[in-house]
């Protein structure tokens, strides 16, 4: 099918329509998929301008954006009667770190090393800071596997630190690498995979992104419109994001025969890079305008799920100025 703007248009109606991005969790999804490569710096009025038409109207993402400067993703300059936005040292190194997940993925393989976070019995943690401490935790992906223990298969030390100092917790938890030692008869950490990770839905997560997105890759094959391609772009990556940041990413030879994670991200993929080039150009046109802060497209992009494809054009930097 070639490319209809208004059958594109009807697609991405019905699936704002049908599960509408909440505003401060799409201006989370812009900044590290649009912006960080481009600078981190926009005007408020091109940011209302770049995500109205996802649905999101002027209050809502006036209110998200002031939420993120206070959360400190995100910093506040005044000009005149215009507000510029920065990402701050902490959303830059936020967007970084999310990307591992976003656009590359579980590794591929695995030595058997585990990453593993204890709480000593010993010690005032309250049970306030054990509850933050988990839920971080499994934000990261790690699982309790035992009362006050636990584990990662991929995720590194470093990782784990940073919950810890996040919570200004460092000295109260242990920080350990380990590997099993189960031998014939023993219990291996792995076994426990199926009761400490919830991949069942996070499988149907997947599943249901390739039965949502899967259509649309025949209604953007052509040339297409800069406006409808970031929306559509924009809308892909925010719902993957919203999936992958819940997938506990464990190595691919732990995860299940026939994972639907590596066709979802197969597609996603693909889609992405079709829609790149002219989203780009809409982004740069918005962003850009008036923005000495708009830079060119950093290398790194180009990398994003798997490299652009060699049969897509690559286009070596949108910046201010460039068409």
């Amino acid at each position: 099918m070639a490319y209809s703007p208004s059958a594109l248009r009807l697609f991405l109606d019905r699936q704002l329509e049908e599960d509408p991005p909440r505003a401060k969790s799409l201006c989370v999804s812009f900044l590290g998929d649009a912006l960080a490569c481009h600078g981190g710096a926009i005007w408020l009025g091109a940011i209302i301008e770049l995500l109205e038409p996802l649905g999101i109207n002027e209050r809502l993402l006036r209110t998200s954006v002031f939420r993120l400067v206070a959360q400190g993703w995100l910093q506040a300059e005044r000009h005149g009667r215009r507000s510029l936005y920065q990402l701050s040292d902490q959303g830059l190194r936020r967007t970084a770190h999310a990307s591992q997940r976003i656009y590359v993925g579980p590794a591929q393989t695995w030595n058997g090393d585990w990453t593993l976070v204890a709480l000593p019995r010993l010690g005032n943690q309250g049970l306030s800071e054990r509850t933050e401490l988990r839920r971080e935790l499994a934000w990261e992906g790690f699982a309790m596997i035992a009362p006050g223990l636990f584990a990662h298969p991929q995720a590194d030390a470093h990782t784990a630190h940073e919950v810890l100092e996040k919570l200004g917790i460092p000295d109260k938890a242990l920080v350990l690498c380990a590997r099993d030692l189960a031998g014939a008869g023993g219990l291996p950490i792995a076994s426990l995979a199926p009761q400490s990770w919830n991949l069942d839905d996070v499988a149907a997560q997947y599943e249901q992104f390739i039965l949502r997105f899967a259509p649309l890759a025949a209604l953007i094959e052509g040339d297409l419109d800069p406006a409808d391609a970031f929306v559509a772009r924009m809308l892909l990556l925010h719902t993957w994001r919203r999936i992958v940041l819940h997938d506990p990413m464990l190595p691919v030879p732990m995860l299940p025969p026939q994972w639907p994670g590596h066709a979802a991200r197969a597609l996603c993929g693909q889609l992405y890079w079709k829609l790149f080039d002219a989203s780009e150009r809409h982004l740069e046109q918005i962003a850009g305008r008036d923005n000495e802060r708009y830079t060119a497209l950093s290398e790194d992009v180009f990398g994003r799920f798997g490299g652009k494809p060699s049969h897509e054009p690559r286009s070596s930097s949108y910046a201010r100025g460039n068409t």
